[in-house]
């Protein structure tokens, strides 16, 4: 794993492999490196030392802005940490999120029920409060200036979290999408859906998926991982595969092993198309399985009510 990983995407705009859990390509965070600097994604706690050195590298002394998709640990688990490491920056997250970056105890709590007391040291690191004044509270149509007449245009994007939110930039054509498509590692030509609950809902991220194709992306920036030259394509088989998902959990008889079923049916899947073991490994080990089961679940329970 190189120390610093860095992609120049053109028009002052970065991709940073924050290299999470230690590896390469498990998340990208985006540079705007302009007269107002402006960082999508900062991650955990845990590997935060990977992204300052990256952000040293492009010499980054400072930051306007550090906004985040959602406030899941993996992307925001961090904000605390950076908030202090730059003292200028505000951090930028939707309201519904916003209070718990200020008082995260009840996120941590629950992620603490799903990865344990360790787990959560071993793969997140802690969290730090963020006193309110650093807040940048966005929602549908706000813009994040950039200077020199840009400026990240946000959109509203419920779904995978009901706060989740992207970041469309005009001049590169770049619409950074967080977990609202789902995952798409590097060369594997495959997007595969994220479904945990509590908010899970494939309706609302069907809308989504719509709404961000009618912009007319010139990319997909992926947290998970990197830029996706066909977004029109992803997009249509983000929809597809989503649904082939939530079909496929809601025939299958209730089981307590519902999620080593899925995970098989999903990866056999991957197989029978073709891919190689390498890459369906890689899928494998960024997919927690029974969050992704239980959030489909979760949904259809609720909709069956």
């Amino acid at each position: 794993m190189p120390e610093v990983s860095v992609t120049d995407l053109g028009h002052d705009l970065y991709l940073i492999d924050a290299q999470m859990h230690d590896e390469a390509e498990r998340l990208a965070c985006y540079l705007f490196d302009t007269p107002n600097r402006v960082l999508i994604e900062c991650g955990p706690s845990r590997t935060l030392d990977h992204l300052y050195r990256a952000l040293d590298h492009v010499g980054v002394d400072d930051l306007a802005v550090m906004a985040v998709t959602h406030i899941h640990l993996d992307h925001a688990g961090g904000a605390g940490h950076l908030a202090r490491r730059f003292p200028n920056a505000m951090i930028g997250v939707h309201a519904a999120g916003a209070r718990h970056l200020v008082s995260p105890e009840r996120l941590w709590d629950s992620a603490t029920r799903i990865y344990s007391a360790q787990g959560m040291l071993d793969l997140w690191g802690p969290m730090e409060p963020l006193a309110e004044n650093r807040l940048l509270v966005l929602d549908e149509g706000d813009a994040i200036p950039l200077g020199n007449g840009r400026a990240v245009e946000v959109m509203h994007t419920p779904g995978h979290a009901k706060h989740h939110i992207v970041f469309f930039e005009e001049r590169t054509g770049a619409c950074f999408v967080g977990d609202a498509v789902g995952i798409a590692f590097p060369h594997g030509h495959m997007v595969q859906p994220n479904t945990p609950p509590p908010d899970f809902d494939p309706i609302l991220i069907t809308e989504q998926l719509h709404r961000i194709a009618a912009r007319q992306p010139a990319f997909l920036g992926f947290a998970h991982f990197g830029a996706d030259p066909r977004p029109q394509a992803t997009l249509a088989r983000a929809e597809e595969r989503l649904w082939e998902w939530v079909r496929w959990i809601e025939q299958v008889t209730p089981d307590d092993n519902i999620a080593e079923l899925l995970r098989d049916w999903v990866l056999n899947d991957y197989r029978a198309q073709g891919y190689e073991e390498a890459l369906i490994d890689r899928y494998d080990r960024n997919s927690f399985w029974p969050m992704q089961a239980a959030g489909i679940e979760r949904w259809l329970s609720l909709r069956d009510q």
